[in-house]
């Protein structure tokens, strides 16, 4: 009884959300034109692969470039852009996909490392709230302490597997890891499959709320 008990509950807390979030990061990885079509997981692991040696070859090329000395209108086109562009935000966070491995593994990893980032925000903005935690003291010291945790961020989502059980209750990992795997198995599936029709949903409905909130 207790085992079935944890196959719903890893399927409804553990698979669903992954087979969401793997979703939503290949059909926008799709979408915004960072990654082809695909005909299965082991088509899209390539892709990922693919991808993954083309931006290792791409900072080979810059940096080399770099040496030479870069010509002055490549350099005019980069100081115009903005702080912060949408594109480059984009491909941050699908760097940080492919820097992961892709596939099941990267895509769990990079799930874990956002779970690890939002509970952080949440929880500095908890003490933000708290007047007794009022003292800050910028200092060199604080951007070692930033360095570090940033580190220690990063590998803990690469060992997702010991990581996830902190934020959720884990009685029998095996069933949560299997269940997990045909989770991203499912999302994958359903983007080959429905990617573009769901997709295209989502945009219609996020448009309808999005003009709810301009008129008033």
């Amino acid at each position: 009884m207790q085992i079935i008990i944890e196959t719903i509950r890893a399927a409804v807390l553990g698979a669903l959300p992954i087979a969401c979030f793997t979703f939503l990061t290949v059909q926008w990885s799709i979408v915004s034109g960072r990654l082809p079509k695909f005909s299965d997981a082991k088509d899209l692991r390539a892709q990922y692969k693919k991808k993954r040696d083309e931006i290792k070859q791409a900072k080979k090329q810059a940096k080399q470039q770099k040496q030479t000395g870069m010509p002055e209108k490549e350099q005019g086109q980069q100081q115009n852009q903005p702080f912060f562009h949408k594109r480059k935000g984009g491909d941050l966070l699908y760097n940080k996909l492919l820097f992961f491995g892709g596939g099941f593994y990267g895509t769990m990893a990079l799930f874990t490392y956002l779970i690890i980032e939002v509970a952080e925000i949440l929880t500095f903005f908890g003490k933000i709230i708290d007047v007794t935690h009022w003292h800050f003291t910028f200092s060199l010291q604080f951007l070692i302490d930033l360095l570090i945790n940033s580190i220690m961020n990063i590998v803990a989502a690469f060992i997702w597997f010991q990581t996830l059980p902190d934020y959720v209750d884990v009685n029998n990992g095996f069933i949560w890891i299997g269940a997990a795997y045909l989770g991203y198995l499912g999302g994958v599936h359903f983007t080959k499959l429905r990617g573009d029709e769901a997709w295209q949903f989502l945009a219609s409905e996020i448009q309808k709320i999005k003009g709810k909130f301009g008129k008033k």
